[in-house]
């Protein structure tokens, strides 16, 4: 079995910026696997085994198959799907295969690399360090008034949106057992940052088209005419997603996140005190 590496190690090979991005005293997904109850190990093992034979099925019926060019997952995958099922309960074989259905694989390959002119803009991002006060969600950060639908596809935002969910569910356990939080800067806002077409695929990505629960959905400072919005965005949240989605002013933030937030939170907003350029950076020294 190979030696996973201490965090010390990753740290003085990446240095102390991108090392932020590190996980330390993390279990190995063997460790992980082995502590499974029978119940959770089942789904896990039906879920691979399902997964495995409907591979094998598009791929023998070859051009035919819409969904010919499908490949089996890693399995690390399978133990998130099970873990990241949908409803009240984690390892429901049968929600978690509707997710594995629906999931778009060009997720499993996607870099920081891939990603460099969109990561650039600074528009959406992973913020190290950041938690929510109530379970402590590590957090990933958007400024959506630097996302121009007419500019640029919603292809790609989705892309840095997927590629941001998968980077926090796989650096930690915590974060495909409990779940991640997300916190959109509303300032400097327009209608010309918005399309219906992109909202609703930003929407559904939050509630599983990538398996990961998002527990907090953070939406700061919105401008005063922000309610047409949300009665277009409304109807495209589960009634129980809404529930976790809060409007508030930036004063209201220490509500939210843990004690010192500030120190994590990116500079382009008010109280934030950590570098954004800096951040977005240290994420091309890590691929």
């Amino acid at each position: 079995m190979t030696k996973q590496a201490t965090f010390n190690e990753i740290k003085t090979k990446l240095g102390d910026g991108p090392a932020r991005f590190a996980s330390d005293n993390e279990r190995s997904f063997r460790e992980q696997l082995d502590a499974l109850t029978e119940d959770e190990r089942s789904c896990y093992d039906t879920l691979k085994k399902r997964w495995e034979e409907r591979v094998e099925e598009k791929k023998s019926k070859g051009g035919k198959s819409k969904h010919s060019g499908i490949t089996l997952f890693p399995d690390e995958m399978y133990l998130t799907f099970a873990r990241c099922s949908p409803g009240l309960k984690k390892f429901n074989a049968d929600g978690a295969w509707k997710v594995m259905k629906n999931y778009d694989q060009r997720f499993l390959s996607a870099t920081a690399s891939q990603l460099e002119e969109q990561l650039k803009t600074k528009t959406l991002f992973v913020v190290p360090g950041l938690k929510s006060k109530e379970g402590g969600h590590d957090m990933f950060y958007m400024r959506p008034s630097r996302y121009f639908p007419k500019e640029t596809s919603t292809e790609t935002i989705i892309d840095n949106l997927g590629y941001c969910m998968s980077v926090l569910v796989n650096s930690k356990e915590k974060n495909g057992t409990e779940g991640i939080a997300f916190l959109a800067n509303m300032d400097d806002w327009s209608f010309t940052n918005f399309s219906v077409r992109y909202c609703h695929n930003f929407m559904m990505m939050l509630q599983g088209k990538v398996p990961v629960r998002v527990r907090m959905f953070l939406i700061v400072n919105p401008p005063s005419w922000f309610d047409k919005i949300w009665t277009i965005m409304k109807p495209m949240l589960a009634a129980d997603f809404r529930k976790k989605v809060h409007m508030i002013p930036e004063s209201q933030l220490n509500d939210y996140l843990t004690d010192g937030f500030e120190e994590y939170l990116p500079d382009d907003i008010g109280c934030g005190k950590a570098s954004t350029e800096q951040m977005v950076d240290d994420l091309f020294n890590i691929v």
